[in-house]
């Protein structure tokens, strides 16, 4: 395995220092650049060092950009899985809420059924009251005083009977 790069016209950094910058740009590998500079020039170990830095420039804006976007798209995850949570906990109470609707509207329904069984029995007394006294004596008295007694049971909250 060659680790000394081959020195050709093309790695030679030209005197003009702003194409050497042009011509060293992006980031290379470390067997780009020679091992034993030995063998070497002063203005190819100034080419190659300036590729060096640039390559490493390179590196470090490319790392910290990654680190950058890195914490952006934390922070992002962070953000949206508190969402998510808020949305969670709004849906459970929103539940939670439904089902107390739910038990409520069952209690009137039920409340509501017990007023119309109350009524009913309330006028079917009430119509056998009429009959009671529309017939006369001792059994007519005894029919309505005991239909005023389940009148008034029904009325405290107790069943017909």
């Amino acid at each position: 395995m060659e680790l000394i790069a081959p020195v050709s016209e093309a790695n030679l950094a030209p005197s003009n220092s702003n194409s050497a910058a042009l011509e060293c740009k992006g980031i290379r590998s470390t067997r780009d650049f020679p091992a034993d500079l030995t063998a070497l020039s002063r203005e190819q170990i100034e080419h190659h060092y300036q590729a060096m830095r640039n390559s490493h420039a390179s590196l470090t804006r490319s790392r910290s950009q990654l680190q950058r976007r890195s914490r952006e798209l934390t922070v992002a995850r962070e953000r949206f899985l508190e969402t998510l949570r808020g949305y969670e906990g709004r849906l459970m109470t929103l539940g939670q809420e439904k089902a107390e609707a739910l038990r409520i509207a069952q209690d009137m329904h039920r409340e509501l059924e017990a007023f119309e069984d109350k009524q009913q029995a309330l006028d079917g007394i009430l119509q056998e009251l009429d009959a009671a006294k529309e017939e006369a004596g001792y059994w007519s008295i005894f029919s309505i005083t005991r239909l005023i007694e389940r009148m008034r049971r029904l009325l405290r909250g107790g069943s017909e009977g």
